[in-house]
């Protein structure tokens, strides 16, 4: 079985259907100061938020932490990841909360192996199996 995705286990995890995790995920990962002023952004300016929703895109797919950072890269170029508001305001999603988001969300989504018997039980119990049919 495969690892689960960042998406899956975040919704998993909040007991949410897969077509609110990008706005769940949203909202988390705001700076605080932009969860206040993100209703009026998005009025004046619809695609204000396209470098975020991108990289929430970008990231949803992943397995592992440590393939956050290309992500992050990609975001920091983004051409809609220019601005006062952005760069100094922060009015903008925080890489450094999605990333402990996803680190979090990641660590409690692994799945542990089931306990088995060791090979020596397995292999006495094939011996005592055959014992008893020679001695028929």
């Amino acid at each position: 079985m495969s690892t689960p995705t960042f998406a899956e286990s975040f919704c998993a995890q909040h007991r949410i259907a897969p077509e609110q995790f990008v706005q769940a995920v949203f909202k988390k990962a705001l700076y605080r100061r932009a969860r206040v002023f993100a209703p009026a952004l998005r009025f004046f300016n619809h695609d204000y938020f396209a470098a975020d929703f991108d990289l929430i895109y970008g990231v949803e797919h992943l397995r592992r932490v440590r393939d956050f950072t290309a992500e992050a890269e990609r975001f920091n170029e983004h051409p809609g990841n220019r601005g006062w508001l952005r760069r100094r305001l922060c009015l903008r999603v925080s890489t450094k909360r999605l990333k402990a988001l996803m680190r979090e969300t990641l660590a409690h989504s692994t799945v542990r192996p089931a306990v088995t018997a060791s090979p020596f039980e397995s292999a006495d119990s094939d011996e005592e199996s055959r014992l008893s049919l020679v001695g028929s």
